[in-house]
């Protein structure tokens, strides 16, 4: 069952200049998506940022309960983008049974990100 929608949007350059700041990488982006990013362009870094930023706004809840950096985006073999949830993300997505669909654009200058958060009925 849907739970919600989010969708974000950013500008590159934006994400460009936050990604000089070690501290800006080390809270926004777990150690993974580090690895990721760093052999890509500051598009991926700046995708992953509106789809962790769209996963939040699915659910509906402030940052106050989790960091960025625990709404960990991963892609599958295929190149798929994933929610990982970590840590107490992944407490608070397990208590309320949501999984994501993600979807990630980017053009030159904008990145773009869409979540759908449902809630699973498959009883753990």
């Amino acid at each position: 069952m849907i739970y919600g929608v989010g969708t974000d949007i950013i500008e590159i350059e934006r994400v460009a200049n936050a990604i000089k700041n070690p501290r800006f990488i080390s809270r926004v982006y777990s150690k993974e998506e580090q690895s990721y990013c760093a052999v890509k362009s500051p598009q991926t870094y700046a995708g992953l940022f509106a789809a962790k930023e769209a996963a939040v706004k699915s659910i509906g809840i402030g940052l106050g309960r989790f960091q960025l950096n625990e709404v960990e985006i991963l892609h599958d073999a295929s190149g798929k983008p994933m929610v990982n949830p970590r840590g107490a993300f992944a407490i608070l997505c397990s208590e309320n049974r949501w999984g994501f669909f993600i979807s990630i654009s980017h053009c030159k200058t904008t990145a773009a990100a869409t979540a759908v958060a449902v809630i699973s009925d498959m009883p753990e």
